[in-house]
């Protein structure tokens, strides 16, 4: 809506700027003062220049009403990146803050004042910009006094109503909005890539007008879907919010590091300027290998795979008995088709029990899998994140009584409630984050919380064999 408005107006001007006494230079790291003249707020801003030759920017409310979460870093890094000396602050017109960095010196960050924009150049060719349009959008927590006071002057919005619904549930927002938004664009680049998991092309399509786009941005929202559909925009199964922009000679990059559900637009002008929604990590280079070299320093490279991993697996929904797996196998070996691994879904289990097998069903297992080990074959059983309401089930009875599961504010557990055809999203208000059951799981279900080490611990052991209950 933000953009909407100010691409309309021919005389719109982004409202922030950078407080140019505010400035702050020391050791790799540049901070200031935004302010936003439309509500005379204040945001912090802070640019650091990384020893990778990446580039992290983080703006946040300057006395913020609550905390945002702030732990995704924790999560999806390695390590805190270090920031580099080797960068010069070099001549610039006023009003206009620039550096050099790299180990040529051919990247330049130029920050200007106001209206606030940043552009990142290689070989004195902009390469990324920060809020060229001005669609910088930072919604402010308020009392609740001040939210109600907002709303009735707002009413008309449709992202800023107090209270949301979904299905049977309330979504209440007492204070308000507090969603943050950002254009940014690739200049002189025609293709866009990343942001899995979506079923589209590879080069991502127009999501706001132009040739075969989408009607809807692309989403982030980690889905289990059934039968999802192809050549979409929508969210499936994960979301990194990693986006890599590429042409002859040159490439750039932004990881998003929120939790949060996100929406991407994509638009692409004559100029051929790419532009998304924003707190992230820039990236910078003349190769693609670059770019993954410095994505890979701070999120960790991928593990060398076991052996029968990089095979075929075999893996539908379901497999419904132990004679049905036998049938699929000797199929493979009458047709004389190669594979490697089969998987079972939920259909194995006892009554959506993870970690367990149906007794009728199943009723030898040990002996099902012998059989495939000795063809050189592996099976792999499906374990999902929630766990069922049941007291009389091992898992369950074990993470209650240790106190794994998320609790809401009350100190009681979350319980998600799901049926076939029905997804139902359950709000960790706690921890300022979301998820989400899985498709066609039925019950009632809670949630480990896995940001706890001691659930983490717990959990990593109960893939053991010995774990593994036959009934």
């Amino acid at each position: 809506n933000y953009a909407d408005k100010a691409s309309a107006n021919p005389s719109f001007v982004s409202p922030y700027s950078l407080i140019k006494d505010s400035i702050l230079i020391k050791d790799g790291k540049i901070s200031g003062y935004l302010t936003n003249s439309e509500n005379n707020l204040e945001f912090i801003f802070e640019l650091h220049i990384l020893e990778i030759g990446a580039v992290r920017i983080q703006i946040n409310e300057k006395n913020p009403l609550k905390p945002r979460y702030d732990k995704v870093k924790d999560w999806v890094l390695v390590q805190d990146p270090l920031t580099t000396l080797e960068y010069n602050q070099i001549p610039s017109k006023p009003g206009i803050t620039s550096f050099s960095f790299g180990k040529e010196k051919n990247q330049t960050i130029s920050i200007y004042h106001s209206p606030f924009r940043v552009e990142f150049l290689v070989d004195d060719i902009p390469t990324i910009i920060l809020n060229d349009r001005g669609f910088l959008n930072f919604e402010h927590l308020r009392e609740e006094k001040l939210n109600v006071e907002f709303l009735n002057q707002n009413s008309s919005e449709n992202s800023i109503h107090k209270v949301e619904t979904f299905v049977n549930n309330l979504n209440s927002k007492p204070n308000g909005p507090g969603s943050i938004g950002l254009d940014i664009s690739f200049p002189g680049f025609i293709h866009v890539y990343g942001i899995p998991e979506h079923a589209s092309p590879l080069s991502l399509k127009e999501t706001r007008g132009g040739i075969d786009a989408y009607s809807d941005p692309y989403r982030m929202y980690n889905l289990d879907v059934v039968r999802y559909q192809i050549d979409s925009p929508k969210a499936i199964y994960g979301s990194i919010p990693f986006l890599m922009a590429h042409r002859k000679g040159a490439s750039a990059a932004m990881l998003w590091l929120n939790a949060s559900e996100t929406y991407i637009d994509i638009t692409k002008s004559k100029e051929n300027n790419v532009v998304g929604h924003y707190r992230c990590i820039r990236f910078l280079g003349k190769t693609s290998s670059e770019i993954f070299r410095q994505y890979g320093l701070l999120t960790g490279f991928t593990a060398l795979p076991q052996y029968f991993a990089i095979s075929y697996h075999q893996c539908r929904y379901s497999y419904l008995s132990q004679k049905d797996v036998a049938e699929v196998d000797e199929g493979f070996d009458k047709h004389d088709i190669p594979y490697d691994v089969l998987w079972l879904d939920i259909d194995h289990t006892d009554g959506k029990k993870y970690f367990t097998w149906h007794a009728d069903n199943f009723p030898d297992p040990e002996k099902m899998q012998k059989d495939f080990m000795k063809k050189g074959r592996k099976m792999v059983a499906i374990i999902d994140p929630h766990v069922k309401r049941d007291i009389n089930y091992y898992i369950y009875k074990e993470a209650s009584d240790l106190d794994l599961f998320v609790k809401d504010s009350h100190g009681l557990e979350y319980e998600a409630i799901c049926w076939p055809g029905t997804c139902l999203p359950i709000i960790f208000s706690k921890f300022h984050k979301f998820t989400l059951l899985n498709y066609m799981k039925t019950g009632s279900s809670s949630w480990v919380d896995y940001t706890n080490p001691s659930a983490q611990e717990w959990w990593i052991k109960k893939f053991a064999f010995d774990q593994y209950k036959a009934n």
